[in-house]
């Protein structure tokens, strides 16, 4: 199946509606962290879970830029340029 091509504006879009879920889903765990009166949740094993769940949230999130980055340069460059600038020039830093 073939990837749709993304303009600029597009793009910026994506990055927007990303980071926005990213922003709701830290501001939601640490809603998460406190009790109803405000005071923080001490049950180690309930924040581990809650970051877990979270964690993976924010991978996606964080892949759906990447992916609409990639498929932007996969778009608007040729293929000679994408592997500089995703590959580097085989040089150690």
């Amino acid at each position: 199946m073939a990837k749709k091509d993304l303009t600029e504006e597009q793009l910026s879009e994506s990055y927007s509606i990303a980071c926005l879920r990213l922003h709701n889903e830290i501001t939601k765990l640490y809603e998460d962290l406190h009790g109803e009166i405000g005071d923080p949740c001490t049950n180690s094993g309930l924040v581990s879970n809650m970051v877990s769940a979270v964690r993976v949230i924010l991978n996606h999130e964080l892949d759906f830029i990447k992916e609409a980055s990639y498929q932007h340069q996969e778009a608007n460059h040729d293929q000679s340029e994408q592997t500089d600038i995703f590959f580097g020039d085989g040089e150690s830093s």
